[in-house]
């Protein structure tokens, strides 16, 4: 019985052993560690004006469209461009027939001639008797009918006048010319065709490059003609000018179609009517909170770091108009130490120590 009394002791203190060991190595924990304090830039901030632009998704347009057509009918026998030629002012376009009008010009100059005989015998006639009459030798009556005849004769001379005129017009009317430099968009007939007069058979657009955009409301109060414009397709770039606002808004889209003429053109080979133009349109300024955008974070909203007492605060903010690498905010006050660099390190309370920028925001 002794003997197992004294085992269940042994056993005891053996599983005691370890406990005893580790309470007399345990050291006290620190309950205060040391904060950590991060170093940060920051810019005090102030109200500032700042010019703004509207960004907008413009399409290359047509510029001045002319429709070409002959005053006269005839049969097309040439077609001197084709379809994107670029053309000068005075150039020939298209030609018809002119066999018909030939011959009736050469038939009209033939009886000028005629007229022009008879009209001048008529017109010696009446002189002769005239000064018979004066003598006293002709009659009232004879002189009387010789002026009727004469006028007569001269109004048949002057109608074979304006036959020839007409003729000759009718003739120089065969041959379509462009009236201004330009590209051709569309040609609407082909060689042996025979044209109505008026029809349209070349359509020609202007060198002009034009940007045509739909300003909102906002927008569109604001802007004035003139406005200046930049302008971007693909990895060119060019410059214009506000030409015309529509006064009526687009039925579907509620928007004030506004052309834009380039001053500064883009390379005709990335001019593709109907392709998209980034615009850039200056809408005048905006007085707030301007910061840098690289010191926006988010987080599900957009939010900035301040300093206030030596300590980061997290504030959310309002974005609003963008200008270069700068945006206009809501949610922050002149005076507030906004943190510029260093902030992707920081968390809310996190101590920090501050370095000014040059000249503050």
């Amino acid at each position: 019985m002794m003997k197992r009394k004294q085992l269940s002791i042994t056993i005891l203190a053996f599983l005691l052993l370890p406990a005893l060991l580790t309470g007399c190595g345990s050291q006290p924990t620190d309950t205060n560690p040391v904060e950590i304090t991060r170093p940060v830039t920051v810019s005090s901030l102030s109200e500032q004006s700042q010019p703004v632009q509207s960004e907008y998704l413009g399409v290359i347009g047509y510029g001045e469209l002319k429709k070409y057509s002959f005053k006269v009918p005839g049969k097309l026998v040439l077609l001197n461009v084709h379809k994107g030629k670029a053309i000068q002012q005075g150039e020939l376009l298209a030609s018809l027939d002119q066999t018909d009008l030939s011959l009736a010009l050469r038939n009209s100059q033939i009886n000028l001639s005629q007229a022009e005989q008879v009209y001048q015998d008529a017109l010696n006639q009446y002189t002769k008797y005239l000064e018979l009459a004066k003598a006293g030798a002709l009659a009232q009556l004879d002189l009387d009918k010789a002026k009727l005849d004469m006028d007569v004769k001269e109004s048949t001379y002057q109608k074979a006048q304006l036959d020839v005129e007409v003729n000759q017009n009718a003739l120089s009317d065969t041959k379509l010319y462009s009236d201004m430099a330009g590209y051709v968009t569309d040609i609407l007939y082909k060689e042996g065709e025979n044209l109505a007069a008026g029809y349209p058979v070349i359509v020609v657009r202007s060198q002009e490059q034009v940007i045509n955009v739909g300003l909102d409301q906002t927008d569109a109060a604001k802007t004035k003609l003139g406005t200046r414009v930049k302008v971007k397709v693909s990895n060119f770039t060019g410059e214009g000018q506000v030409t015309h606002i529509d006064q009526l808004p687009d039925s579907e889209t509620r928007t004030y179609n506004t052309e834009i003429k380039l001053s500064k053109e883009i390379p005709a080979e990335a001019y593709f009517i109907g392709a998209t133009a980034d615009v850039s349109l200056a809408s005048g300024t905006e007085q707030g909170i301007w910061i840098p955008i690289s010191a926006v974070m988010n987080d599900g909203e957009d939010y900035v770091f301040i300093v206030e007492s030596d300590r980061a605060v997290k504030r959310n903010i309002s974005l609003k108009n963008s200008q270069g690498f700068n945006v206009r905010v809501e949610g922050l006050k002149p005076g507030d130490n906004l943190v510029t660099s260093g902030m992707k390190e920081l968390s809310e309370g996190m101590t920090v120590t501050m370095a000014q920028t040059a000249g503050g925001q």
